[in-house]
């Protein structure tokens, strides 16, 4: 038997075959504790070695531990639910449809989205057209989606159609006010049709004094209604994308664009999700400062002009959207059209938001339910663990671990509650997980929060369910997990038969 073992152990064992007990003893601690602590610097030593390779993990396991210390895991239930891997619809991310609701694709897009021109807004300078915005809005509501836009002061796309024949993107009357101007002439889009518009000169004091106010009357109007996604600032360059490309004439400086332009929108909107089109690489300063205020990136140029990375820098701090550079048959016949590459730019940009294109999706359904759940955030219970039985009054420790699925983090205001429902799915009690951080729930990172809550109800069983709201005084859970077994009403059951015995005496 000896001469099986290692010549270190054969050698060990001779030694103290000749000597006293005691000594033995403090040779196997020794021995022992020398052992342990070999093991421990070598395990030390791997995990700093490979330490680039656990950057790469999808998933970090217990990133996040709030609470009251570790959870006793003595006489726990542990729950763990079962992934939905359906399109899942959720505020502050998704996909936007463009102009026309159409029923047909109403499961597959959570955001209407229109551009308009500023001069159909406000046609005179005491007059505003506010029933164009307004009627989205409504119909948007009716059918459970969010609405956005932006407001243009200049596009050669209008159409030649109005009575202006196009001319007037910037009202007339801004420029009958002594607002410099220049006239471009402009390809129609549609027909190829050369027209003339009037194109604001962009520093020009009574151009901006107009606007502002126009900007201003607008936040009046919207900031803070809690049915629009977000709004774009649109007020600088062709299509509001801050270029001049096909309007020639003087760039803003960075500078010029900060205090001009964006920083009147933000005053004008401090509740309500401002998004910034990318433009210019000159102006990169300023979109870095947008981002650090909370506004939001876009991309209007995927595939042709943009693989994303303009929209990176907002990651963590705001939303992003992507807008293709033209329409899915545009892409596929002039050789853009990829899905792998598509894919790779949304990990790389990073957006909540991605357009919805009709053909592109009839094409690739499959596809378009993998880019709506990775997209944003997307969150899924992994676990859920909690004492067997509970004391009504007694406090007990609850461990919840969510995985967010997503590319990014959830922007939107969010609450994490738990709740006892009775056989009908209503609240008999609901309690909000005060540890709980969701916003800090990062992309393709496992989060573990501890809560102490209790229950005061009567002695019975229960269904003991976790719910996300968007605001406290909602009534029930909007945001939807990416689990099955959830209610009409958007509460994820964890068990059914959950027992709260007599109360604390």
């Amino acid at each position: 038997m000896i001469k099986k073992l290692n010549p270190f152990f054969y050698c060990y064992v001779k030694i103290v075959e000749n000597i006293s007990p005691q000594i033995v003893e403090f040779m196997r601690r020794f021995f022992t504790f020398f052992c342990a602590g070999s093991i421990a610097i070598l395990l030390l030593s791997c995990q700093k070695d490979n330490l680039s390779d656990f950057t790469t993990l999808k998933t970090t396991q217990a990133k996040s531990f709030t609470g009251t210390g570790l959870l006793d895991t003595t006489g726990l239930e542990s729950v763990n639910p079962a992934e939905n891997f359906d399109l899942l619809l959720n505020p502050g991310k998704g996909f936007v449809k463009y102009y026309d609701y159409e029923q047909q694709y109403a499961d597959q897009f959570s955001t209407i989205y229109i551009r308009y021109d500023w001069n159909d807004i406000q046609p005179k300078e005491n007059q505003y057209n506010w029933a164009a915005i307004d009627w989205e809005i409504s119909q948007c509501v009716a059918q459970g989606k969010k609405f956005a836009f932006g407001i243009m002061c200049a596009n050669t796309n209008r159409s030649i159609n109005t009575p202006d024949k196009g001319k007037y993107v910037t009202p007339k009357w801004v420029f009958d006010a002594g607002a410099g101007k220049r006239t471009i002439n402009a390809t129609y889009w549609e027909t190829g049709q050369t027209i003339k518009q009037v194109i604001p000169v962009w520093s020009d004091a009574v151009f901006l004094k107009k606007l502002n106010a126009f900007v201003a009357a607008l936040g009046a109007r919207y900031n803070g209604n809690p049915n629009i996604a977000f709004v774009d600032i649109r007020s600088y360059g062709n299509w509001g994308e801050q270029h001049l490309y096909e309007l020639g004439g003087t760039d803003l400086t960075s500078a010029q664009l900060k205090t001009l332009y964006i920083q009147p929108y933000k005053n004008a909107f401090p509740t309500t999700q401002l998004i910034n089109p990318w433009g210019e690489a000159f102006y990169n300063d300023t979109y870095d400062w947008a981002v650090d205020q909370g506004i939001g990136m876009r991309s209007d140029g995927i595939f042709k002009y943009s693989n994303g990375s303009e929209t990176t820098r907002a990651h963590q701090k705001a939303p992003s959207v992507f807008e293709y550079t033209a329409n899915y048959d545009w892409l596929t016949s002039e050789g853009y059209w990829n899905p792998d590459t598509l894919l790779n730019y949304i990990e790389i940009g990073k957006p909540s938001y991605i357009q919805f294109d009709n053909a592109m999706y009839n094409a690739n359904p499959a596809l378009y339910t993998t880019i709506a759940n990775r997209v944003g955030y997307h969150f899924v219970i992994e676990n859920v663990k909690f004492p067997a039985v509970v004391k009504s009054g007694q406090a007990f420790n609850l461990e919840t671990s969510v995985l967010n699925k997503g590319i990014t983090n959830i922007y939107e205001s969010c609450h994490l509650a738990v709740a006892l429902l009775d056989a009908n799915d209503k609240v008999v009690q609901k309690v909000f997980l005060n540890n709980s951080q969701p916003k800090n729930w990062n992309s393709d990172q496992l989060t573990k929060e501890i809560n102490n809550i209790s229950f005061n109800v009567a002695k019975g069983t229960y269904k003991l369910a976790l719910g996300m709201f968007s605001d406290v005084n909602d009534a029930e859970p909007k945001i939807k997990f990416a689990n099955n077994n959830k209610t009409a009403n958007n509460w994820f059951v964890v068990k059914s038969g959950f027992v709260v015995s007599e109360s604390v005496q």
